[in-house]
């Protein structure tokens, strides 16, 4: 039938490649990105308080980045960090850093496999840790959006100045080598725009992963797709979307954090022109090894992340990532 043949003539112009790979070897203590110029940031200077009185605990050294993909119509989403605290899983046990000047910190610069360094050989406490709290400053203008036309609003980030967002998991640093984390930041399915009003929301969705662990999946688009009929627009260089769900064989969807059925992807990224290869590209870093289903979309910009929509998937693939470059075909 018809939507038989407009799925084979998407396969057959598509251009895939995947590679995994670990993450850069460049040394997080230099305080600049993976790659690119640096994002915007003001203090260097951390202030270390322990709670829960004197450890015998071997010590280790800790390095914590932060990275995250871009979106559609947004020129900035600009978030002022105030301090870092590691809670571990012991009662009453917790290392905050507070930096001496905030970190002023552009989110959207954050892209592919570019990252900041927050916290860089930090001495702590080895050992399991279960939740780790950023605590950002959303007084005024402080952290922001600035959209594509230029309109710029205040970002409301609930909890966020006072507990801070919380990230449970666990966070194991060994005592044999230093623990070096990454926090991926996806904007995406953290915007939430305020009805019709002015108000924007940053309600994070945030994962951590051991940056030994980690892989990466690169892949290239062919142009023909996202120009075809299915796009919301004729334009080439917009609302193009990678989704990466966790596992094979997944149902994709798109992104509703109303619903519990649902199972929404992990990590999510765009699709941009490379002037050095002259292709479509994709990236999604930091991804755990293991299985994953990616699936493209050109109708990113009709994501509203509370609801459910009908967004156009195609390509739908199972990945593995695997660490230390892998190449898959």
């Amino acid at each position: 039938d018809g939507m038989k043949l407009l799925n084979l003539f998407y396969y057959l112009f598509l251009t895939l490649q995947i590679v995994a790979c670990g993450t850069d070897t460049q040394s997080a203590a230099s305080g600049n990105p993976i790659s690119g110029t640096p994002p915007n940031t003001s203090g260097n200077s951390v202030t270390v308080t322990n709670s829960g009185g004197t450890s015998t605990a071997e010590k280790s050294s800790f390095f914590l980045r932060l990275t995250d993909a871009p979106i559609d119509n947004a020129a900035k989403v600009v978030i002022t960090l105030l301090s870092v605290e590691l809670i571990a899983s012991g009662p009453d046990r917790s290392v905050l850093f507070e930096f001496t000047e905030p970190k002023v910190i552009d989110l959207l610069q954050l892209q592919g496999t570019q990252t900041i360094e927050l916290l860089s050989n930090m001495e702590i406490d080895a050992g399991e840790y279960n939740e780790i709290r950023l605590v950002i400053d959303d007084s005024g203008m402080n952290s922001f959006i600035e959209l594509s036309d230029g309109a710029t609003h205040a970002l409301k980030i609930p909890s966020g100045s006072t507990s801070g967002l919380k990230l449970k998991g666990s966070i194991v640093i060994p005592s044999n080598k230093p623990g070096k984390f990454t926090i991926d930041f996806d904007v995406r399915q953290s915007i939430v725009h305020a009805g019709k009003s002015s108000n924007y929301l940053l309600k994070p969705v945030l994962r951590i992963v051991d940056d030994s662990l980690v892989g990466h999946i690169r892949g290239t688009i062919d142009p023909a797709l996202l120009t075809d009929a299915s796009c919301s627009d004729t334009d080439i260089d917009t609302n193009n979307a990678v989704y990466v769900f966790q596992g094979n064989n997944i149902a994709v969807d798109d992104i509703d954090l109303s619903s519990e059925l649902d199972v929404d992807p992990i990590s999510t990224g765009v699709i941009s022109y490379d002037n050095e290869t002259d292709r479509y590209i994709f990236e999604s870093a930091f991804l755990t090894a293991g299985n994953y289903t990616i699936a493209f979309t050109c109708n990113a910009d009709q994501e509203d992340i509370e609801s459910d929509n009908e967004l156009f998937f195609f390509n739908t693939q199972n990945v593995t990532v695997q660490v230390n470059d892998i190449q898959f075909l």
